[in-house]
């Protein structure tokens, strides 16, 4: 009777333990287990739920860097981006977008003398311009306001997707999926309850963006009317409003497509997304 439950036994423990094996106490869900394009799209189905975020990071396009530390929820933003010495706040209230920054934000970006752009940046230095809608300003900066468009690039991996070991990100430990051997992009994916994605880059010299802080809510508010400039209300003769210049903002474009180029990169893209294709 002994040998004959000594087969059935061990078999038993043999499962057991290869069963443990595959998911472990860094990946208590097994999702390391599973195909990339299955954990892809249980990626990509977290981030579609998530109410909140915290960005941070450098994202580089047409050969500048740009330093992005933004927290982004469903209804609101507030951060910062700087780049070549210009430091760019930006609050987004609802649907009210709000940038501050000095008075290197409203000077002309080809070194060109401008009074009026000078009286201009002395009015507005320090003070948050409340952006029109219908302003080109307003497409290309609120791009690093909106949670769940923002979210979606993470998925545009150019190439064949594979796993590529695992990573400690910020205490979180992930599964990196490289496309094209990272060529194509890089993407960590949480392996400790929700699979969020942890981490993200476009390609190489392209910059990469830490994302944390899942579903932690932080207020935002409308400054008090004494630092506020309506833009809308200034005169039409005035410098553009922060953001216009061809060479100051990577944010997308009007028609929410990105404008600009990451290094790198053969997509093009203007905002800390990546246009790749899947």
């Amino acid at each position: 009777m002994r040998r004959r439950l000594r087969a059935p036994v061990v078999l038993v423990l043999l499962l057991w333990m290869f069963g443990t094996a595959c998911s472990g106490p860094d990946d208590p869900t097994g999702l390391a287990g599973e195909p990339t394009d299955v954990i892809l799209d249980q990626a990509r189905t977290a981030a579609k739920n998530a109410t909140a975020v915290h960005i941070t990071g450098t994202w580089v396009t047409q050969q500048v860097e740009y330093q992005i530390d933004m927290r982004i929820k469903t209804d609101g933003a507030t951060g910062e981006i700087v780049s070549t010495g210009t430091r760019i706040e930006l609050l987004r209230v609802g649907v009210d977008l709000f940038v501050r920054g000095d008075e290197s934000l409203y000077q002309p970006r080809d070194g060109r003398q401008d009074p009026d752009a000078a009286a201009s940046a002395e009015v507005l230095r320090d003070k948050f311009v409340k952006v029109p809608p219908d302003d080109p300003a307003f497409a290309r900066l609120s791009g690093f306001t909106q949670l769940h468009p923002l979210l979606d690039e993470l998925f545009r991996l150019e190439g064949k997707v594979k796993k590529d070991g695992r990573k400690n990100v910020r205490g979180v430990e992930t599964l990196a999926l490289a496309a094209n051997k990272g060529r194509g992009g890089e993407l960590y994916v949480s392996l400790g309850g929700k699979p969020y994605p942890m981490r993200y880059s476009p390609g190489p010299n392209a910059g990469r963006l830490d994302f944390y802080e899942y579903d932690t809510d932080f207020p935002v508010e409308v400054p008090p009317g004494n630092q506020v400039v309506d833009y809308g209300t200034l005169n039409p003769a005035q410098p553009p409003a922060p953001g216009t210049d061809a060479h100051q903002s990577p944010a997308p474009g009007a028609s929410g497509k990105p404008s600009g180029s990451p290094t790198g990169t053969r997509s093009p893209s203007g905002q800390p997304t990546s246009t790749r294709s899947s």
